[in-house]
């Protein structure tokens, strides 16, 4: 299945296709879909539906890392570019009111 944790998209999106493949796969049986109203079907499409659960919910994830590796390091770019100290007190609203007051006294 879907293996890429690391944010590679071009991984991501072959795994991806990969884990949508083994799905569809999986829902097939003898070239048509398999959805009887058998009892024999029941199990296929119970079975059916948890692999196919598990590959989008792996897909997902591996989107999920990828996007959220892809906006931090566009983040760190504007930080970066704006001269932000990431080791900086962020200034609040009081800390503002406090620093005016002390120089204005």
């Amino acid at each position: 299945m879907a293996k890429e944790t690391t944010g590679n998209a071009s991984v991501a999106s072959k795994d991806a296709t990969i884990a949508g493949g083994m799905a569809l796969r999986a829902m097939s049986k003898n070239g048509k879909f398999a959805n009887g109203n058998d009892a024999a079907s029941a199990d296929v499409t119970t079975a059916v539906k948890g692999t196919v659960i598990s590959a989008v919910t792996k897909a997902l994830d591996t989107l999920n890392i990828a996007i959220r590796k892809t906006i931090d390091t566009g983040l760190k770019t504007v930080k970066k570019t704006m001269g932000i100290n990431l080791h900086d007190i962020p200034i609040n609203p009081e800390q503002n009111t406090l620093k005016l007051l002390l120089i204005t006294s």
